[in-house]
Protein backbone atom coordinates (compact mmCIF):
# COMPACT_ATOMS: atom_id res chain seq x y z
CA UNK A 1 0.00 0.00 0.00
CA UNK A 2 1.33 3.74 -0.62
CA UNK A 3 3.70 2.03 -2.86
CA UNK A 4 5.31 5.50 -4.62
CA UNK A 5 3.90 7.73 -2.04
CA UNK A 6 2.98 10.46 -4.78
CA UNK A 7 2.19 13.37 -2.52
CA UNK A 8 3.15 15.99 -4.95
CA UNK A 9 0.62 17.29 -7.95
CA UNK A 10 3.34 18.91 -9.79
CA UNK A 11 1.16 21.74 -11.70
CA UNK A 12 -0.99 19.11 -13.55
CA UNK A 13 -2.91 21.68 -15.55
CA UNK A 14 0.46 23.01 -17.10
CA UNK A 15 2.62 20.08 -17.71
CA UNK A 16 3.68 18.19 -21.16
CA UNK A 17 4.77 15.02 -19.97
CA UNK A 18 2.61 11.75 -21.63
CA UNK A 19 -0.41 9.78 -20.48
CA UNK A 20 1.65 7.12 -19.47
CA UNK A 21 1.14 3.46 -19.41
CA UNK A 22 3.13 2.03 -16.55
CA UNK A 23 5.59 -0.53 -16.80
CA UNK A 24 4.48 -3.55 -14.58
CA UNK A 25 5.85 -2.74 -11.22
CA UNK A 26 7.52 -5.37 -9.18
CA UNK A 27 4.70 -7.20 -6.73
CA UNK A 28 1.98 -4.85 -8.40
CA UNK A 29 -0.43 -7.66 -7.99
CA UNK A 30 0.07 -6.92 -3.56
CA UNK A 31 -1.49 -3.52 -4.16
CA UNK A 32 -5.08 -3.65 -4.20
CA UNK A 33 -7.11 -0.59 -5.33
CA UNK A 34 -8.98 1.11 -2.78
CA UNK A 35 -11.59 2.90 -4.26
CA UNK A 36 -13.40 5.34 -1.92
CA UNK A 37 -17.11 6.18 -3.19
CA UNK A 38 -16.33 9.58 -3.31
CA UNK A 39 -14.33 8.63 -6.81
CA UNK A 40 -17.48 7.03 -8.26
CA UNK A 41 -18.45 9.92 -10.64
CA UNK A 42 -21.61 8.70 -12.45
CA UNK A 43 -22.30 11.23 -15.29
CA UNK A 44 -20.14 13.94 -16.38
CA UNK A 45 -20.59 16.83 -14.88
CA UNK A 46 -19.10 20.43 -14.19
CA UNK A 47 -19.50 20.10 -10.56
CA UNK A 48 -17.74 16.91 -10.27
CA UNK A 49 -14.87 18.48 -11.94
CA UNK A 50 -14.93 20.93 -9.40
CA UNK A 51 -14.47 18.65 -6.83
CA UNK A 52 -11.52 17.15 -8.33
CA UNK A 53 -9.82 20.20 -9.15
CA UNK A 54 -10.50 22.10 -5.49
CA UNK A 55 -10.46 19.10 -3.18
CA UNK A 56 -10.27 14.98 -3.98
CA UNK A 57 -7.88 15.27 -7.04
CA UNK A 58 -7.79 12.08 -8.83
CA UNK A 59 -7.76 9.13 -6.35
CA UNK A 60 -5.89 5.71 -6.56
CA UNK A 61 -5.10 6.31 -2.55
CA UNK A 62 -2.60 3.52 -2.41
CA UNK A 63 -0.38 4.73 -5.25
CA UNK A 64 -0.87 8.43 -4.54
CA UNK A 65 -1.58 8.72 -0.96
CA UNK A 66 -0.52 8.78 2.50
CA UNK A 67 -2.07 6.82 5.64
CA UNK A 68 -3.02 9.94 7.67
CA UNK A 69 -1.75 8.96 11.22
CA UNK A 70 1.49 8.24 9.34
CA UNK A 71 1.75 11.57 7.44
CA UNK A 72 1.17 13.10 11.13
CA UNK A 73 3.41 10.66 12.42
CA UNK A 74 6.53 12.40 10.39
CA UNK A 75 5.28 15.74 10.98
CA UNK A 76 6.12 14.87 14.94
CA UNK A 77 9.21 13.07 13.96
CA UNK A 78 10.87 15.32 11.71
CA UNK A 79 9.40 18.95 12.18
CA UNK A 80 12.19 20.39 11.02
CA UNK A 81 11.48 19.16 7.48
CA UNK A 82 7.53 19.12 7.97
CA UNK A 83 6.90 21.58 10.28
CA UNK A 84 5.49 20.28 13.77
CA UNK A 85 1.94 21.30 12.87
CA UNK A 86 -0.25 21.42 10.21
CA UNK A 87 -0.38 25.22 10.19
CA UNK A 88 3.86 25.27 10.22
CA UNK A 89 3.63 22.94 7.14
CA UNK A 90 1.23 25.00 5.43
CA UNK A 91 3.42 28.13 6.18
CA UNK A 92 7.16 26.22 5.38
CA UNK A 93 5.60 25.04 1.81
CA UNK A 94 3.42 28.30 0.38
CA UNK A 95 0.44 26.60 0.73
CA UNK A 96 -3.04 28.25 1.03
CA UNK A 97 -3.99 28.06 4.79
CA UNK A 98 -8.18 27.26 5.85
CA UNK A 99 -8.74 27.94 9.55
CA UNK A 100 -9.93 24.51 11.14
CA UNK A 101 -13.52 24.50 12.19
CA UNK A 102 -14.36 21.46 14.80
CA UNK A 103 -17.77 21.77 14.21
CA UNK A 104 -17.71 21.56 10.69
CA UNK A 105 -18.76 18.03 9.30
CA UNK A 106 -16.06 17.93 7.02
CA UNK A 107 -13.10 16.34 7.78
CA UNK A 108 -10.46 18.38 5.75
CA UNK A 109 -11.78 21.68 7.30
CA UNK A 110 -12.29 20.07 10.90
CA UNK A 111 -8.59 19.25 10.58
CA UNK A 112 -7.43 22.47 9.33
CA UNK A 113 -5.77 21.00 6.08
CA UNK A 114 -4.83 23.68 3.37
CA UNK A 115 -6.15 24.09 0.30
CA UNK A 116 -5.43 20.95 -2.18
CA UNK A 117 -4.81 18.91 0.58
CA UNK A 118 -7.50 16.16 1.10
CA UNK A 119 -8.56 13.26 3.23
CA UNK A 120 -10.22 10.15 1.66
CA UNK A 121 -11.51 7.42 3.70
CA UNK A 122 -10.27 3.79 2.66
CA UNK A 123 -13.26 1.63 2.04
CA UNK A 124 -10.72 -1.47 2.68
CA UNK A 125 -9.61 -0.55 6.04
CA UNK A 126 -11.63 2.80 7.15
CA UNK A 127 -7.97 4.85 7.20
CA UNK A 128 -8.17 8.46 6.02
CA UNK A 129 -5.51 8.59 3.30
CA UNK A 130 -3.94 12.17 2.61
CA UNK A 131 -4.31 12.47 -1.08
CA UNK A 132 -3.61 16.15 -3.61
CA UNK A 133 -5.51 18.08 -5.56
CA UNK A 134 -4.88 20.98 -8.10
CA UNK A 135 -5.70 23.30 -5.68
CA UNK A 136 -2.04 22.80 -4.10
CA UNK A 137 -0.62 24.72 -6.73
CA UNK A 138 -4.06 26.48 -8.65
CA UNK A 139 -5.44 28.24 -5.29
CA UNK A 140 -4.18 31.74 -4.78
CA UNK A 141 -5.43 34.31 -1.65
CA UNK A 142 -5.14 37.42 -3.34
CA UNK A 143 -4.43 40.24 -1.34
CA UNK A 144 -4.68 44.56 -2.56
CA UNK A 145 -4.85 47.06 -0.84
CA UNK A 146 -8.33 47.35 0.95
CA UNK A 147 -9.44 43.52 -0.32
CA UNK A 148 -8.93 40.00 -0.55
CA UNK A 149 -10.17 36.82 -2.41
CA UNK A 150 -9.42 33.59 -3.00
CA UNK A 151 -9.03 32.84 -6.64
CA UNK A 152 -9.69 28.87 -7.64
CA UNK A 153 -7.64 28.40 -10.87
CA UNK A 154 -4.76 31.01 -10.08
CA UNK A 155 -1.25 29.87 -9.81
CA UNK A 156 -0.26 29.97 -6.14
CA UNK A 157 3.11 32.35 -5.68
CA UNK A 158 4.24 30.89 -2.66
CA UNK A 159 3.98 27.38 -3.13
CA UNK A 160 7.24 25.45 -2.97
CA UNK A 161 6.44 21.89 -4.33
CA UNK A 162 9.81 21.28 -5.10
CA UNK A 163 10.76 21.54 -1.56
CA UNK A 164 7.91 19.91 -0.04
CA UNK A 165 9.07 16.49 -2.33
CA UNK A 166 12.53 17.15 -0.91
CA UNK A 167 11.30 16.75 2.30
CA UNK A 168 10.20 13.85 1.95
CA UNK A 169 13.35 12.78 0.06
CA UNK A 170 15.24 14.06 3.54
CA UNK A 171 13.45 11.90 5.86
CA UNK A 172 14.04 8.50 3.85
CA UNK A 173 17.39 7.70 5.29
CA UNK A 174 16.81 9.08 9.23
CA UNK A 175 13.10 7.25 9.13
CA UNK A 176 12.81 4.57 12.24
CA UNK A 177 9.86 2.30 11.77
CA UNK A 178 9.53 2.46 15.70
CA UNK A 179 9.35 5.60 16.49
CA UNK A 180 6.71 6.38 13.65
CA UNK A 181 4.66 3.56 14.78
CA UNK A 182 4.39 4.67 18.18
CA UNK A 183 3.91 8.43 16.71
CA UNK A 184 1.18 7.15 14.51
CA UNK A 185 -0.39 5.13 17.22
CA UNK A 186 -0.54 8.32 19.53
CA UNK A 187 -1.41 10.48 16.78
CA UNK A 188 -4.57 8.63 15.97
CA UNK A 189 -5.81 8.24 19.53
CA UNK A 190 -5.54 11.94 20.00
CA UNK A 191 -7.49 12.77 16.97
CA UNK A 192 -10.12 10.05 17.18
CA UNK A 193 -8.88 8.48 13.53
CA UNK A 194 -9.27 5.67 12.44
CA UNK A 195 -5.71 2.95 12.71
CA UNK A 196 -7.09 -0.89 12.61
CA UNK A 197 -4.09 -2.54 14.75
CA UNK A 198 -4.48 -5.34 12.05
CA UNK A 199 -3.03 -2.98 9.22
CA UNK A 200 -0.02 -1.21 11.15
CA UNK A 201 2.40 -2.67 10.75
CA UNK A 202 2.11 -3.41 6.80
CA UNK A 203 1.23 0.52 6.09
CA UNK A 204 4.14 1.72 8.25
CA UNK A 205 6.48 -0.74 6.06
CA UNK A 206 4.99 0.06 3.05
CA UNK A 207 5.47 3.78 3.39
CA UNK A 208 9.46 3.61 4.69
CA UNK A 209 9.37 1.34 1.07
CA UNK A 210 7.95 3.77 -0.83
CA UNK A 211 9.86 6.59 0.91
CA UNK A 212 12.78 5.31 0.38
CA UNK A 213 12.72 4.39 -3.15
CA UNK A 214 11.28 8.20 -3.92
CA UNK A 215 14.20 9.25 -2.69
CA UNK A 216 16.60 6.91 -4.92
CA UNK A 217 14.95 7.52 -7.69
CA UNK A 218 14.47 11.56 -7.60
CA UNK A 219 18.20 12.29 -6.41
CA UNK A 220 18.72 14.45 -9.37
CA UNK A 221 15.86 16.08 -9.33
CA UNK A 222 15.94 16.90 -5.91
CA UNK A 223 19.59 18.45 -5.85
CA UNK A 224 18.49 20.19 -9.10
CA UNK A 225 15.72 21.76 -7.53
CA UNK A 226 17.17 22.32 -4.44
CA UNK A 227 17.20 26.21 -4.76
CA UNK A 228 13.53 26.75 -6.54
CA UNK A 229 11.85 30.04 -6.02
CA UNK A 230 8.14 30.17 -4.54
CA UNK A 231 5.59 29.87 -7.37
CA UNK A 232 7.54 28.22 -9.82
CA UNK A 233 8.17 24.58 -11.28
CA UNK A 234 10.35 22.55 -12.71
CA UNK A 235 7.76 20.51 -14.91
CA UNK A 236 10.16 18.57 -17.67
CA UNK A 237 12.62 17.88 -15.54
CA UNK A 238 9.90 16.56 -13.05
CA UNK A 239 8.47 14.09 -15.07
CA UNK A 240 12.25 12.51 -15.98
CA UNK A 241 12.14 10.28 -12.95
CA UNK A 242 8.50 8.96 -14.44
CA UNK A 243 9.55 8.75 -17.81
CA UNK A 244 12.59 6.84 -16.53
CA UNK A 245 10.12 4.05 -15.29
CA UNK A 246 7.56 3.88 -17.29
CA UNK A 247 9.67 3.77 -20.37
CA UNK A 248 12.77 1.76 -19.29
CA UNK A 249 15.13 3.97 -20.58
CA UNK A 250 17.41 6.26 -19.43
CA UNK A 251 16.37 10.34 -19.70
CA UNK A 252 19.01 13.05 -19.25
CA UNK A 253 18.37 16.65 -18.37
CA UNK A 254 19.18 19.60 -19.78
CA UNK A 255 22.24 21.80 -18.39
CA UNK A 256 19.85 24.63 -16.86
CA UNK A 257 16.58 23.55 -15.34
CA UNK A 258 13.84 24.58 -17.37
CA UNK A 259 11.87 26.65 -14.33
CA UNK A 260 8.35 27.84 -15.16
CA UNK A 261 5.77 29.75 -12.77
CA UNK A 262 2.94 27.52 -11.43
CA UNK A 263 0.23 29.04 -14.47
CA UNK A 264 -3.23 30.29 -14.01
CA UNK A 265 -5.62 27.41 -15.64
CA UNK A 266 -8.20 30.48 -16.62
CA UNK A 267 -7.24 29.53 -20.44
CA UNK A 268 -8.00 26.08 -20.53
CA UNK A 269 -11.37 26.46 -22.94
CA UNK A 270 -9.12 28.26 -25.28
CA UNK A 271 -5.96 26.12 -25.56
CA UNK A 272 -5.48 22.63 -27.14
CA UNK A 273 -1.82 21.83 -25.40
CA UNK A 274 -1.71 23.07 -21.62
CA UNK A 275 2.09 23.61 -21.49
CA UNK A 276 4.26 26.92 -21.62
CA UNK A 277 5.97 25.71 -25.01
CA UNK A 278 3.15 23.94 -26.18
CA UNK A 279 4.58 20.65 -26.12
CA UNK A 280 2.22 18.38 -25.62
CA UNK A 281 -0.65 17.07 -27.67
CA UNK A 282 -3.18 15.08 -27.46
CA UNK A 283 -7.11 15.04 -26.13
CA UNK A 284 -7.58 17.75 -23.66
CA UNK A 285 -9.35 16.34 -21.05
CA UNK A 286 -6.75 13.09 -21.45
CA UNK A 287 -4.07 16.19 -20.89
CA UNK A 288 -5.79 17.28 -17.69
CA UNK A 289 -4.95 14.50 -15.78
CA UNK A 290 -1.74 13.20 -16.97
CA UNK A 291 0.40 14.33 -14.20
CA UNK A 292 -1.50 12.26 -12.14
CA UNK A 293 -0.47 9.09 -14.20
CA UNK A 294 3.10 10.08 -13.71
CA UNK A 295 3.02 10.82 -9.73
CA UNK A 296 1.53 7.48 -9.22
CA UNK A 297 -2.36 6.76 -10.37
CA UNK A 298 -2.47 3.72 -12.33
CA UNK A 299 -3.98 3.58 -16.09
CA UNK A 300 -6.29 1.13 -14.27
CA UNK A 301 -7.44 3.79 -11.87
CA UNK A 302 -8.29 5.67 -14.95
CA UNK A 303 -10.26 2.90 -16.97
CA UNK A 304 -12.18 2.36 -13.75
CA UNK A 305 -13.67 5.57 -13.56
CA UNK A 306 -13.68 7.44 -17.14
CA UNK A 307 -15.33 10.02 -16.38
CA UNK A 308 -13.21 11.77 -14.26
CA UNK A 309 -11.11 13.88 -16.85
CA UNK A 310 -13.61 14.80 -19.01
CA UNK A 311 -15.62 15.98 -16.07
CA UNK A 312 -12.12 17.99 -14.73
CA UNK A 313 -12.43 18.98 -18.59
CA UNK A 314 -15.75 20.24 -18.09
CA UNK A 315 -15.20 22.29 -14.90
CA UNK A 316 -12.02 23.95 -16.49
CA UNK A 317 -13.85 25.06 -19.56
CA UNK A 318 -16.29 27.21 -17.41
CA UNK A 319 -14.09 28.43 -14.66
CA UNK A 320 -15.73 30.59 -11.83
CA UNK A 321 -16.08 34.24 -11.64
CA UNK A 322 -13.05 36.50 -10.81
CA UNK A 323 -12.56 39.62 -9.36
CA UNK A 324 -12.22 42.61 -11.53
CA UNK A 325 -9.50 45.29 -10.83
CA UNK A 326 -10.60 47.00 -8.06
CA UNK A 327 -9.74 50.45 -8.82
CA UNK A 328 -11.30 52.77 -11.14
CA UNK A 329 -10.19 52.51 -14.84
CA UNK A 330 -9.75 55.42 -16.78
CA UNK A 331 -12.52 54.69 -19.69
CA UNK A 332 -11.01 57.56 -22.29
CA UNK A 333 -7.64 56.01 -21.69
CA UNK A 334 -9.39 52.18 -21.78
CA UNK A 335 -10.56 52.54 -25.29
CA UNK A 336 -7.80 54.20 -26.83
CA UNK A 337 -5.47 51.11 -25.37
CA UNK A 338 -8.14 48.23 -27.03
CA UNK A 339 -7.80 50.07 -30.21
CA UNK A 340 -4.07 49.69 -30.26
CA UNK A 341 -4.25 46.24 -28.56
CA UNK A 342 -5.95 44.92 -31.49
CA UNK A 343 -3.94 46.28 -34.10
CA UNK A 344 -0.49 45.55 -32.52
CA UNK A 345 -1.28 42.69 -29.23
CA UNK A 346 -4.58 40.58 -30.35
CA UNK A 347 -2.95 38.77 -33.40
CA UNK A 348 -0.97 36.72 -30.18
CA UNK A 349 -3.41 37.15 -27.40
CA UNK A 350 -6.78 36.88 -29.44
CA UNK A 351 -9.45 39.42 -28.92
CA UNK A 352 -12.09 39.71 -25.95
CA UNK A 353 -15.27 40.90 -25.23
CA UNK A 354 -16.09 43.59 -22.74
CA UNK A 355 -16.63 41.37 -19.61
CA UNK A 356 -13.02 39.95 -20.87
CA UNK A 357 -14.36 36.45 -22.18
CA UNK A 358 -12.46 35.44 -25.40
CA UNK A 359 -13.69 36.07 -28.64
CA UNK A 360 -11.09 34.99 -30.55
CA UNK A 361 -8.03 33.12 -29.86
CA UNK A 362 -5.23 30.75 -31.18
CA UNK A 363 -2.56 29.18 -29.15
CA UNK A 364 -0.06 29.22 -31.70
CA UNK A 365 3.73 29.05 -30.29
CA UNK A 366 5.85 31.87 -30.88
CA UNK A 367 9.45 31.06 -32.10
CA UNK A 368 12.09 32.01 -29.57
CA UNK A 369 14.07 34.84 -32.05
CA UNK A 370 10.66 36.48 -32.70
CA UNK A 371 10.15 36.88 -29.06
CA UNK A 372 13.49 37.67 -27.66
CA UNK A 373 12.89 35.62 -23.92
CA UNK A 374 15.06 33.40 -21.81
CA UNK A 375 14.93 30.27 -23.67
CA UNK A 376 15.94 27.82 -20.66
CA UNK A 377 12.56 26.39 -20.76
CA UNK A 378 12.07 25.81 -24.23
CA UNK A 379 14.90 23.69 -24.41
CA UNK A 380 14.75 22.12 -21.13
CA UNK A 381 13.70 18.63 -22.88
CA UNK A 382 16.81 16.63 -24.28
CA UNK A 383 16.71 14.18 -27.52
CA UNK A 384 16.26 11.40 -25.00
CA UNK A 385 13.52 12.79 -22.98
CA UNK A 386 11.91 13.44 -26.24
CA UNK A 387 12.02 9.96 -27.28
CA UNK A 388 10.87 8.27 -24.36
CA UNK A 389 7.88 10.78 -24.48
CA UNK A 390 6.95 9.04 -27.45
CA UNK A 391 7.25 5.78 -26.69
CA UNK A 392 4.66 4.03 -27.83
CA UNK A 393 4.87 2.19 -23.90
CA UNK A 394 4.65 4.87 -22.62
CA UNK A 395 1.63 6.95 -24.48
CA UNK A 396 -0.41 4.09 -25.87
CA UNK A 397 -0.46 6.20 -28.93
CA UNK A 398 -2.72 8.97 -27.29
CA UNK A 399 -0.55 11.57 -26.90
CA UNK A 400 2.88 13.08 -28.89
CA UNK A 401 5.36 15.21 -27.13
CA UNK A 402 7.19 17.52 -29.62
CA UNK A 403 10.18 20.46 -29.35
CA UNK A 404 8.69 23.77 -30.31
CA UNK A 405 11.74 25.81 -29.78
CA UNK A 406 9.17 28.84 -29.02
CA UNK A 407 6.12 29.92 -26.17
CA UNK A 408 2.68 29.87 -26.20
CA UNK A 409 1.13 33.54 -25.83
CA UNK A 410 -1.52 33.23 -22.74
CA UNK A 411 -5.42 34.24 -22.86
CA UNK A 412 -5.14 37.67 -21.24
CA UNK A 413 -8.72 37.19 -19.12
CA UNK A 414 -8.07 38.98 -15.26
CA UNK A 415 -4.18 39.58 -16.32
CA UNK A 416 -4.21 42.26 -14.00
CA UNK A 417 -4.15 39.47 -11.43
CA UNK A 418 -1.86 37.13 -12.74
CA UNK A 419 1.29 38.65 -12.28
CA UNK A 420 4.63 38.07 -11.95
CA UNK A 421 4.03 38.05 -15.56
CA UNK A 422 5.83 36.01 -18.40
CA UNK A 423 6.07 31.95 -18.65
CA UNK A 424 8.91 31.71 -15.77
CA UNK A 425 7.35 34.68 -14.04
CA UNK A 426 10.63 36.58 -14.90
CA UNK A 427 8.43 40.04 -14.52
CA UNK A 428 7.10 41.34 -11.85
CA UNK A 429 4.93 43.79 -12.72
CA UNK A 430 2.92 45.10 -16.40
CA UNK A 431 5.01 48.24 -15.61
CA UNK A 432 8.07 46.13 -16.09
CA UNK A 433 6.88 44.71 -18.96
CA UNK A 434 6.11 48.07 -20.52
CA UNK A 435 9.71 48.88 -20.01
CA UNK A 436 12.55 48.37 -22.71
CA UNK A 437 14.02 44.93 -22.11
CA UNK A 438 17.55 47.16 -21.56
CA UNK A 439 16.39 49.50 -18.53
CA UNK A 440 14.37 46.93 -16.28
CA UNK A 441 15.83 46.07 -13.01
CA UNK A 442 18.11 43.11 -13.32
CA UNK A 443 17.61 42.42 -9.65
CA UNK A 444 14.52 43.10 -7.63
CA UNK A 445 13.16 41.56 -4.62
CA UNK A 446 9.44 39.91 -4.29
CA UNK A 447 7.51 40.93 -1.79
CA UNK A 448 4.92 38.51 -1.36
CA UNK A 449 4.11 39.55 2.08
CA UNK A 450 2.91 42.76 0.61
CA UNK A 451 -0.65 43.64 -1.08
CA UNK A 452 -0.81 43.04 -4.99
CA UNK A 453 0.78 46.79 -5.89
CA UNK A 454 -2.71 48.00 -8.30
CA UNK A 455 -0.28 51.06 -9.49
CA UNK A 456 2.48 48.85 -11.23
CA UNK A 457 0.25 45.74 -11.39
CA UNK A 458 2.28 43.69 -10.38
CA UNK A 459 3.33 41.84 -7.05
CA UNK A 460 4.98 43.96 -4.71
CA UNK A 461 8.94 44.58 -4.91
CA UNK A 462 11.50 46.62 -2.65
CA UNK A 463 15.46 47.27 -2.98
CA UNK A 464 16.45 44.47 -0.63
CA UNK A 465 14.51 41.92 1.34
CA UNK A 466 11.51 40.46 0.57
CA UNK A 467 10.48 36.68 -0.04
CA UNK A 468 12.73 36.05 -2.65
CA UNK A 469 14.88 37.73 -5.07
CA UNK A 470 14.53 37.38 -9.14
CA UNK A 471 17.68 37.61 -10.02
CA UNK A 472 17.64 38.33 -13.94
CA UNK A 473 21.43 36.68 -14.20
CA UNK A 474 20.29 33.42 -12.91
CA UNK A 475 19.55 31.11 -16.30
CA UNK A 476 16.07 30.65 -17.02
CA UNK A 477 15.20 34.24 -15.62
CA UNK A 478 16.27 36.58 -17.71
CA UNK A 479 14.27 39.82 -18.64
CA UNK A 480 15.09 40.50 -21.84
CA UNK A 481 12.35 39.81 -24.79
CA UNK A 482 8.88 40.97 -25.47
CA UNK A 483 9.46 44.57 -26.33
CA UNK A 484 6.55 44.65 -28.27
CA UNK A 485 4.91 46.97 -25.18
CA UNK A 486 7.33 49.12 -24.77
CA UNK A 487 8.00 49.76 -28.07
CA UNK A 488 4.39 51.54 -28.05
CA UNK A 489 6.09 54.47 -26.42
CA UNK A 490 5.31 55.37 -22.36
CA UNK A 491 1.67 56.80 -23.28
CA UNK A 492 0.42 54.11 -25.40
CA UNK A 493 1.91 51.24 -23.08
CA UNK A 494 0.02 53.07 -20.73
CA UNK A 495 -3.09 53.09 -22.16
CA UNK A 496 -2.78 49.34 -23.39
CA UNK A 497 -2.21 48.55 -19.86
CA UNK A 498 -5.46 50.30 -18.68
CA UNK A 499 -7.37 48.64 -21.11
CA UNK A 500 -5.89 45.08 -19.72
CA UNK A 501 -7.25 45.81 -16.34
CA UNK A 502 -10.88 45.86 -17.81
CA UNK A 503 -10.48 42.32 -19.34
Amino acid sequence: MSRWIALVGLAACSTAAPAAQPAAPARAADVPMSDPDEYGIDRIGRDAGEKIFVTTGIGDPYRTGLPYPIFLALQRAYPDLLGGTTAQLTEQFGFVARAADPSSDDLDLREGLPYGIHLTIDPITRVPFVMTSCALCHVERLRWPGGEQIVVGLGNKRVRVHAYDAAFGAIAPRISGDKVRRLAAEAAAERKITWPEPYRDAMVAATIDALQRRAKDRVDLVARTANGLPGKVATIEAFVPALVQLSGHGVAMAPDVGWAKVPDVIGFAQRTTLSWDGSGEGPMDLLAVEADIAIGARVEWLERHPFQGASLGAYLRQPGPRPRFPRPVDRARAERGHALFVEHCAQCHGSYAPDGHVVDYRDDVVPLDQLGVDPTRAMAATDSFERAANDPRVTRGYTRFRRTGGYVPPVLTNVWARAPYGHAGQWPSLAVLATAPDKRPQRVAIDLDAPYDLDAVGVATRASGGSYVLDATRPGFAITGHPFLADLGAGDAASVVEYLKTL
